[in-house]
């Protein structure tokens, strides 16, 4: 199975289990495709169609128009350079604005020891770890932290396997925490890097590069 294919068809388990606890929430697998809302995530790759193929490619002006009548902007999520047609069809309807979202496949055999000893890793479980690691997403993704705070509700973070950890230097904390507004009911399921200046980019020593995809947002 292509790597894109495996990642993409990771997500849709990972985004079906979200819609079951998040509310408002829709996920529908469609011939094709799949679609979905959060209308508590206003964000293009939460809500819109993500295609398994080309052949969704006839399918997108019907359901984009479907999602848009509920009042939500939506986007399409396709791998990159594997669905033309797909992509052909969505700048047809005046999803213009592009976005790579680069993804990797990584097996337990493909990781290695970190390459310093500096580095501490832990698991978030208390309020406080939580609110450091919402505080570093919104800062990673460049958006407002209340945007993202649906994704730490508890009924999203009880969800089995749904873990959060925090790494940096060895003492990392006891520093200074940041105080965000309803963080003690909040949680976070996932932690981006933070935004690293236009020209360098973020390595990942502990998996081979060859497992790269790209995914391709339009909205």
């Amino acid at each position: 199975m292509d790597e894109g294919l495996r990642l993409h068809l990771a997500l849709c388990k990972v985004a079906e289990r979200l819609a079951g606890v998040m509310e408002g929430a829709r996920l529908e697998r469609r011939d094709g495709y799949v679609l979905m809302t959060f209308p508590t995530l206003p964000i293009p790759s939460f809500n819109g169609v993500w295609p398994e193929d080309d052949s969704a490619a006839g399918a997108l002006r019907d359901t984009i128009t479907e999602i848009e009548a509920t009042g939500i902007g939506a986007g399409v999520l396709a791998r990159s350079g594997k669905m033309p047609a797909v992509e052909e069809a969505a700048r047809v309807l005046g999803l213009t604005a592009a976005e790579r979202i680069p993804g990797m496949v990584v097996n337990a055999g493909d990781l290695d020891r970190p390459a310093t000893t500096e580095l501490e890793v832990v698991r978030v479980e208390t309020a406080d770890g939580f609110a450091q690691a919402l505080a570093l997403a919104a800062e990673g993704f460049g958006l407002p932290a209340d945007l993202l705070a649906p994704l730490y509700m508890l009924e999203v973070t009880g969800l089995d396997g749904f873990d959060v950890y925090l790494g940096g230097a060895r003492g990392f904390r006891g520093r200074s925490r940041p105080r965000l507004p309803a963080v003690e009911r909040n949680r976070r399921i996932g932690v981006s890097p933070p935004r690293l200046p236009r020209g360098r980019e973020l390595r990942a020593s502990h998996a081979p590069r060859r497992s790269l995809t790209d995914f391709l947002i339009a909205s």
